[in-house]
């Protein structure tokens, strides 16, 4: 029989809310730590406990003092690399300290593939070189500090683009009229659903071996910008794109100021080590389920 455990999710968002879903409704007990009121809210009115705090500034003692587990989930919500190390470094350490405190025995942090440096279309893996970027050493910081904090479990989840309801868009680009897709398109895009991503942190706290690990998290079925923009487009029935490396890439680029890598990112450690698999076998099949 599996053991219940009760789980705090700091950072209860896009990712968060659908694993804190999928917990309790495999049993657990899960507390949503949101940073509005209003996603508080939200949140309890879907029936999932949820405090608003600021993990940034907040008296952590004000929150409850018991858990089994803790999942850092939080996001930048856009900025530079100032933004990046207060949220993926700093905060990830005070999370840290916070989580030794009430006696959890595990630990996820919810990181990225964009820890990577690799451009040439080639394979990386977990033991590829990572960093070399002030974004991508900011999160480096917060994952050193994850797997030599000594948590019975310590995992690092490297997700690749996340999409799902409510985050698609190119679907919505074209489904709009807008048919010129700028900036790179030959590039492959490792993408995650995000269920497969929040199934990804419940497989991570409840299997596995004992210690630290990190895992690239997302389907194993990376394709083009082009070819997925050409799929979307006869999907809805529009005029086909035209790419223009010149016009504006997609808001995630222009809000990051980063470059599209290309690159395949291997997931076969998760599938073997956690026996986890994606619901979503690629990006064809989880959007075909959004409209």
């Amino acid at each position: 029989m599996s053991v219940s455990l009760k789980i705090a999710v700091l950072g209860c968002g896009y990712v968060g809310a659908e694993f804190a879903r999928q917990a309790r409704a495999a049993g657990h007990d899960v507390l949503g730590v949101v940073r509005s009121e209003a996603s508080r809210d939200k949140l309890r009115a879907e029936g999932i406990p949820a405090e608003a705090f600021d993990l940034q500034s907040g008296d952590w003692s004000a929150l409850p003092n018991r858990f089994d587990a803790v999942v850092y989930a939080a996001s930048t919500g856009g900025g530079g690399p100032e933004a990046y190390a207060l949220a993926y470094d700093l905060g990830v350490k005070r999370a840290l300290a916070w989580a030794k405190a009430v006696g959890a025995h595990g630990f996820v942090f919810t990181s990225s593939t964009g820890v990577y440096r690799q451009d040439d279309g080639g394979v990386v893996d977990e033991a590829s070189p990572v960093g070399g970027a002030p974004t991508a050493d900011a999160i480096l910081g917060g994952e050193q500090a994850v797997l030599s904090a000594g948590f019975a479990k310590a995992r690092v989840l490297r997700f690749g683009g996340l999409y799902g309801p409510g985050r698609h868009h190119l679907v919505d680009q074209l489904r709009r009229g807008d048919h010129v897709i700028g900036g790179r398109v030959d590039h492959f895009i490792n993408y995650l659903h995000r269920d497969d991503a929040a199934s990804s942190i419940l497989a991570a706290l409840v299997g596995g071996p004992v210690g630290a690990r990190v895992y690239n998290v997302g389907d194993g079925n990376p394709v083009t910008k082009e070819a997925l923009a050409k799929w979307i487009a006869t999907r809805l029935g529009v005029e086909p794109p035209v790419f223009d490396p010149s016009a504006p890439a997609g808001p995630r680029v222009a809000k990051g100021g980063r470059t599209q890598p290309n690159r395949i990112v291997a997931t076969g450690l998760i599938r073997s080590d956690l026996s986890w698999k994606p619901r979503f076998a690629d990006v064809f099949a989880g959007l075909s389920q959004l409209f």
